[in-house]
């Protein structure tokens, strides 16, 4: 698999295992507040962070690193993250057990909570960051294993839900790398791509001499007042509504709605190799697709047939999938943002929802042909991300979860997107363990549009992933060329992907 277009960056959503970290000095910084800091909240929990503390994983954890270009200064770095932690509420916030364990067995009975957790919050100026006793390390390892061994310590049941790191190169003495990890419960992946700007903004705020009260400043909506609202809408959900009717559907196995609801497997036994070992980790992967330019032009022909890149991207992934399996259906989840007010475009926290999609490419002949298809399949359940997924699994009964998904996500007007290569930015994501998941995340930013994905690991599925991402990367390109030569409508529907590849 080539990588000769454009560098990774936050699109590559990388572990932490292969981002290259230099041997130096690493400190580790830990959010922390009084007891009387914490003021019981009654706004209640989303149904995706409520469903989040049954299922979500111990020791799972999302985030970034990038180079901080200015000489470290520890000051400054603990009143940007302690500044940075005032001023979203949901990193502020936890939960706690809604009936006391101490309470006296004797005492009279009280009605079953409707939650078996409550809210409570930390006021923004009680909240403080805690540097760690700093620690040189040798080599690059030790760096790369302190890191880990921290962020792994996040828990979706206890604050902080998040922890940060600086690292002092050997070798640099004009910058440091600082990062964090998260629990997912608190943050969305362009929550991730938010934080570069806004730290490294209040890292030189602060060594300029802001005050802490000026750093907490923010105009930026608060993910627990979304989650107060996404619960009102889940209460207003019945088994008639069109979301939950398009997911009885969807998740009806083998189209029988008698049968117990299941979420869709990646069609292709031989990528989801599983070894002998049962629940493998998962292999990683990234290719860039096409550069600035090249997608520019990709979205100028899409815009002429009367559709957009998304559907580009998603249908030019579905057919080279498609020609893989050797099938015309593919079934996936497709994520989406849930960030329709303004005040919450620069919030921290966990603003997705999902939606059903079925794509059948049957009959398709031409590229043009499966992205007005796709197109179509995408503005039909439009209706069903907004409604929380959680809830309507209550109503279904159902006891599945995702193995497969296609995201799409243009990062472009991010603040500080042009200065993540020179930053060197990533989105990081911790290691998985998954005997069937299979992810694509296609993200466009101002270099350019790349594919990130994981799936079991397994030598057959590396094999057929390289080349699934080859094909599908050619295929795209392919588009560019067609349009310049005024021939982009007859560009076949796939890349020819049978030919390399023996089934």
């Amino acid at each position: 698999m080539s990588d000769d277009v454009l560098g990774g960056g936050p699109m590559e959503n990388r572990e932490l295992s292969t981002y290259p970290l230099p041997a130096g000095t690493t400190t580790t910084w830990t959010p922390a507040a009084p007891e009387e800091a914490w003021r019981a909240d009654d706004r209640e929990l989303s149904h995706d962070h409520a469903a989040h503390l049954v299922s979500g994983s111990e020791g799972s954890w999302i985030g970034c690193i990038f180079r901080v270009p200015i000489a470290y200064d520890a000051g400054a770095v603990r009143r940007a993250l302690r500044a940075w932690v005032a001023r979203h509420e949901g990193l502020r916030t936890t939960v706690r057990p809604a009936v006391d364990p101490r309470a006296d067995a004797t005492s009279p009975a009280r009605p079953e909570p409707a939650s078996p957790w409550r809210r409570e919050t930390c006021v923004p100026e009680g909240v403080d960051v805690v540097a760690g006793t700093p620690v040189r390390h040798a080599e690059a390892d030790g760096v790369r294993a302190e890191l880990l061994e921290t962020f792994a310590r996040v828990r979706p049941t206890r604050w902080p839900h998040l922890l940060f790191a600086t690292v002092e190169p050997d070798d640099d003495r004009t910058g440091f790398l600082l990062a964090f990890g998260a629990d997912h419960s608190v943050m969305d992946g362009y929550s991730q791509v938010l934080w570069f700007e806004e730290i490294l903004t209040l890292y030189r705020r602060a060594l300029a001499g802001d005050t802490d009260r000026e750093l907490a400043r923010t105009d930026a909506g608060s993910h627990v007042d979304f989650a107060s609202f996404d619960r009102s809408l889940g209460r207003l959900l019945t088994r008639h509504d069109a979301a939950v009717v398009a997911w009885r559907d969807f998740l009806a196995p083998d189209g029988d709605p008698s049968g117990p609801p299941t979420f869709p497997r990646y069609p292709d036994p031989a990528l989801a190799e599983m070894g002998e070992t049962p629940g493998p980790w998962q292999e990683s992967y990234y290719a860039p697709l096409l550069d600035a330019d090249q997608t520019d032009a990709a979205n100028r022909w899409t815009r002429s047939l009367g559709t957009g890149l998304q559907a580009l991207v998603i249908g030019a992934l579905a057919a080279t999938i498609c020609e893989q399996a050797d099938t015309d259906r593919l079934d996936f989840v497709l994520p989406v943002h849930t960030r329709h007010e303004a005040r919450y475009a620069t919030a921290i926290g966990w603003f997705v929802g999902i939606s059903p999609v079925r794509l059948d490419l049957s009959g398709t002949e031409t590229l043009a042909d499966v992205v007005e298809r796709t197109q179509g399949v995408m503005a039909s359940v439009k209706h069903v991300a907004p409604k929380p997924f959680p809830r309507i699994a209550e109503l279904l009964g159902v006891r599945d979860a995702p193995r497969f998904a296609i995201s799409y996500a243009d990062v472009r007007h991010t603040p500080g997107s042009k200065q993540w290569e020179e930053w060197e930015a990533c989105t990081l994501r911790s290691p998985a363990r998954n005997a069937e998941e299979v992810y694509f995340w296609v993200i466009r930013s101002p270099q350019g549009l790349g594919v990130a994905a994981r799936c079991p690991s397994g030598i057959v599925a590396a094999e057929r992933m390289h080349a699934l991402l080859d094909a599908y990367r050619d295929l795209l390109r392919s588009a560019v060329r067609a349009q310049g030569a005024g021939a982009v409508r007859a560009v076949p529907a796939t890349a020819g992907l049978s030919e390399r590849v023996p089934a």
